[in-house]
């Protein structure tokens, strides 16, 4: 979706040469390339985590934090382990802190925005895939960096957006993810979102 909004995109991975990011870039032309995550980290100007969430820390080490400095990392991970048909937050991030905390923790220069989290990730940019709009959630410590993951958000299609407050509010999408759970078990798709319907004031 960046590559079509005019974007150039970096993917990286544990090595240059994965081969899955290696197609990727081949079916998506002269905007999309390959390297490792710290090649990607220092590429770009924002910078996407989406990893399954217990291996972020590795991951962002890998990166480098200098590479991250004075950037917006837009954080898409939930710190789930999958056990017997359910899944639920490594103990290490519940509680009294949670992954969007620690992650803004391990990275004190980078500005980390926690959205996207919570739903398919199909839905993540087409929005409007769905008869009704749905909301976007986002939650963050600097509020330049939110505005600017708001915009993005814009640009993917989402029309309904809602800020949550600071890095410590990821503790509520990383739980609310977890619902995916019961409703892909009875419906047997993720193209479904969740809805803020506010309470209209009267004048």
């Amino acid at each position: 979706k960046l590559i079509q909004l005019g974007h150039e995109v970096k993917m990286g991975s544990r090595n240059a040469n994965n081969e899955k990011a290696v197609n990727w870039a081949k079916k998506n032309g002269e905007k999309a390339s390959v390297g490792t995550f710290s090649e990607a980290a220092a590429f770009g100007e924002r910078v996407f985590l989406c990893i399954q969430g217990i291996h972020s820390i590795e991951a962002l080490t890998s990166a480098g934090p200098d590479n991250l400095k004075g950037k917006i990392l837009i954080d898409l991970s939930n710190p789930y382990i999958y056990e017997n048909g359910h899944i639920h937050l490594d103990p290490k991030y519940s509680g009294t802190t949670c992954l969007g905390e620690e992650i803004q923790k391990f990275l004190p220069n980078t500005k980390c925005v926690k959205t996207l989290n919570y739903l398919g990730y199909q839905l993540m940019t087409n929005p409007t895939k769905l008869a009704e709009p749905i909301t976007g959630f986002y939650c963050g410590n600097d509020k330049l960096a939110k505005e600017a993951v708001c915009q993005i958000l814009h640009d993917f299609g989402w029309v309904d957006t809602q800020d949550l407050g600071d890095i410590s509010m990821s503790r509520y999408t990383e739980m609310m993810g977890a619902i995916w759970v019961p409703l892909y078990g009875q419906l047997g798709t993720m193209d479904w979102g969740l809805k803020l319907v506010k309470e209209v004031k009267k004048k």
